[in-house]
């Protein structure tokens, strides 16, 4: 199979993601793609957008220019749907850049929160002792950090934020309550995912793990190894995908210590 062959591939995958909008940005942000995903989220078809301005359809220049200052850029926001309605989406903004750092364009991923804005969530089932479920989150991306925080507090978690492995280790050896690591996979500084889960569970063997994974930079880029459970979330998730999953790993009595291959960071 020679590189046009994988070219198709990755094409046929993107044009086939039905619940995740992948739309390919010009400098100027003229839509250049548009799949099947943001046809169904933005109520537009690719007719109708391939080169009219992102910002004129559904979204803002200002996450355009963060992404180009931050080298990528994620947040919760609202964007408005073909027909009239406004939506909560994640979405997250990546620079482009062929071999020689030139830029060539915007890479946008969308999608749905689930609930509308401003819909209540039921908080999660109480433990036990009564107390409510706390989360050590640890993630180096300031952005996904805030988005992050904000859907599990919404979701009824105490949330405890790291910006290393480090950080994470040094609270969990100082806080007994923590219930949850949920950790990113890829991490600067020396420490991965998989080796926070490892040291954690030395200090709490009990504890349950979740990873997250980015979506551009590791299903579609590169792949990592880790020995870790096999609880996995893609960025950029909804909320009811992580309400599930954190039911999940609670409602178990032994964490999964099975070694698996995940694709992200």
């Amino acid at each position: 199979m020679d590189s046009s062959d994988h070219g198709h591939l990755k094409q046929l995958l993107v044009d086939s993601l039905p619940d995740c909008a992948l739309v390919v940005l010009d400098p100027e942000g003229n839509v250049l793609s548009w799949n099947v995903g943001a046809e169904e989220l933005l109520g537009y078809t690719e007719v109708e957008t391939i080169g009219r301005s992102f910002a004129g359809l559904a979204g803002s220049p200002a996450a355009l220019a963060m992404a180009r200052q931050l080298g990528r850029h994620g947040e919760i926001c609202r964007r408005r749907h073909g027909n009239g309605a406004e939506i909560e989406v994640w979405e997250i903004v990546i620079p482009l850049y062929d071999p020689q750092l030139q830029f060539l364009a915007f890479g946008l991923m969308m999608r749905s929160l689930g609930a509308p804005a401003g819909t209540a969530v039921a908080p999660p089932r109480a433990l036990a002792s009564g107390r409510r479920k706390k989360v050590l989150l640890v993630d180096d991306d300031g952005a996904v950090r805030a988005t992050s925080v904000d859907l599990l507090t919404a979701l009824g978690y105490d949330v405890l934020v790291a910006t290393s492995g480090i950080e994470a280790l040094d609270i969990l050896a100082r806080d007994g309550d923590i219930d949850v690591l949920f950790t990113d996979v890829v991490m600067p500084g020396g420490m991965d995912g998989g080796e926070v889960a490892e040291k954690a569970r030395l200090i709490r063997p009990d504890i349950r793990v979740l990873f997250q994974s980015g979506y551009f930079e590791g299903a579609l880029v590169r792949q990592g190894n880790i020995a870790a459970n096999n609880h996995l979330l893609v960025k950029p998730y909804r909320r009811k995908d992580l309400a599930q999953m954190m039911s999940k790993i609670l409602a178990e009595e032994v964490p999964h210590l099975n070694a698996v291959r995940l694709i992200g960071n």
